[in-house]
């Protein structure tokens, strides 16, 4: 499948290798296929590029990297949209924003990803946990438009 992104240019991807977000995301909620893409400058980084949107890629860090007590409680509800089994690796992703100087990320909202089933969704944590929770790895940030290029420090 080809599809036209503004920020990776025309891509092939393998229907195979997108993920469904039945919910779409939040705000988001009419977009529910999805490819996630390496970063091509911080290998700490991902894109989620929307399938149908060319002009939609979220940037996601796994929070652990950066926070190594983040915990997500899920409810059932939660664990069932994604067909989740005993033996599944599920992927807790947090999206990332920023201006220049200070890079946040999003640790009430967590996107969380099953490999083996290609199911995502996006979830509002039961919890204290901020919403631009600033990443103190990065010293430097540029945002370019929508576009955040991060130097780690």
């Amino acid at each position: 499948m080809k599809i036209d992104t503004n920020r990776f240019g025309a891509l092939n991807i393998n229907s195979d290798e997108l993920f469904l977000f039945p919910q779409g995301l939040i705000g988001m909620e009419t977009l529910r296929q999805w490819a996630l893409l390496p970063d091509p400058h911080t290998e700490s980084v991902a894109w989620l590029q929307s399938v149908t949107r060319g002009d939609r890629a979220i940037p996601l860090i796994s929070p652990r990297a950066f926070f190594e007590d983040y915990r997500v409680h899920l409810s059932r509800r939660e664990l069932g949209s994604l067909h989740l089994q005993p033996s599944t690796e599920l992927y807790v992703m947090t999206t990332v924003s920023g201006r220049e100087g200070k890079v946040t990320t999003n640790l009430r909202a967590p996107i969380l990803l099953n490999l083996e089933r290609r199911l995502g969704c996006q979830i509002i944590a039961d919890n204290e946990l901020s919403i631009q929770h600033t990443l103190p790895v990065f010293a430097k940030a540029v945002v370019v438009g929508s576009l955040v290029k991060c130097r780690a420090a």
